[in-house]
């Protein structure tokens, strides 16, 4: 039996090239090494870099186009270069919050023109840059941000006292013990259900990574991987007392994000009753107001002391609030532990 194909001309796309792009480190380039990498800084580095359009046999090839420079991880700029007419680039570039091994990539995507780009690209050797701690990861001026958002964040904290500061439903707090009295050692890992048993208050972390993200405004790391010490107990830090000034401040606030804080006489505005304004939004997202000199603040208590009902207590000065801080589209909101976070006179029965 004979079988028979039928065959019907096919069309072909036209090469375009270059087909490679050749990504290097500038001769004098610092790059560290994997054993003594460069300190982690989010200041922009310097970093010389050379490119070179390669044709399908790997020749040089004369392209002055346009390539988009990348970086991974860090931020790169300029995020695009002109190649001259051989086809080469060598310059100075600056990359942003780069940690471990980071890479320069080149890539032929440029559409400003009528030419199709080729998709050709290239990346760099490593600079070797220390991964950060929790404080070089979270100190910012811009309170609504980090210098790794976006990232799948890898920390330093092996040579670090990490420690389990507090635990919740959904996740745990970690502070680095030996950045908590200046601030930014907190961090809020976002486990999506309650931590494994590993994960008790004073257990100190041996590593900890994680997507970086800042939700609703405060940061957290999602889908993470960690471990635990075994065998060693850490005292978390204690909670940090909220002055009037850094409360005005949400820069200042930010360096207690996912600490313990601690307020003393707040009072429950007058005005929080059931049926004011700020009550319906203590009906639908469980926060209630607090008044701490000219700055108003706000709590969530209904999981960890559902038997306290705020608006019974409106007017009155509390001894105390102390719970872990967070921030959430610009207010800022104590997270309550259990009953001795708020410091009331009573408790509503």
């Amino acid at each position: 039996m004979w079988f028979f194909l039928a065959c019907s001309a096919i069309g072909t796309r036209e090469r375009v090239e270059p087909s490679f792009l050749a990504v290097g480190l500038a001769e004098g380039t610092e790059a560290g090494s994997a054993e003594a990498p460069l300190p982690f800084s989010s200041a922009p580095s310097t970093v010389g870099i050379t490119v070179q359009a390669l044709d399908i046999d790997g020749k040089p090839y004369p392209w002055p186009g346009t390539v988009t420079l990348k970086s991974r991880p860090g931020r790169i700029e300029p995020d695009h270069v002109n190649l001259d007419d051989d086809g080469a680039y060598q310059g100075s570039v600056s990359i942003e919050a780069g940690f471990g091994p980071t890479r320069a990539w080149a890539l032929d995507e440029d559409t400003d023109d009528d030419r199709v780009p080729g998709w050709a690209a290239g990346v760099s050797e490593p600079v070797w840059w220390a991964f950060p701690t929790l404080a070089e990861m979270q100190a910012t001026d811009n309170h609504e941000t980090n210098q790794l958002a976006g990232e799948f964040a890898e920390l330093r904290i092996a040579d670090r006292q990490v420690v389990v500061a507090a635990i919740d439903a959904a996740g745990f707090w970690a502070s680095d013990l030996l950045d908590a009295a200046t601030g930014y050692a907190g961090i809020y890992v976002y486990t999506f259900n309650k931590p494994d048993e590993s994960i008790v208050i004073g257990a100190q972390l041996s590593s900890l990574n994680g997507q970086d993200q800042e939700y609703l405004g405060s940061t957290q790391l999602s889908w993470p991987t960690y471990g635990v010490v075994e065998g060693v107990s850490l005292t978390p830090p204690d909670a940090m007392l909220l002055t009037e000034a850094a409360c005005g401040d949400d820069n200042e606030m930010e360096k207690l994000e996912a600490s313990r804080v601690r307020a003393e006489s707040p009072t429950i505005p007058a005005s929080f009753t059931t049926d004011s304004e700020e009550y319906a939004d203590y009906e639908e997202y469980g926060q209630w107001p607090i008044s701490f000199g000219s700055c108003t603040l706000y709590v969530e208590s209904g999981s960890s002391v559902p038997e306290y009902f705020p608006p019974d207590h409106a007017g009155e000065t509390l001894e105390h609030v102390e719970g872990m801080i967070k921030e959430v589209y610009g207010k800022w909101i104590f997270t309550i532990l259990d009953a001795e976070g708020i410091g009331a006179t009573k408790v509503s029965p």
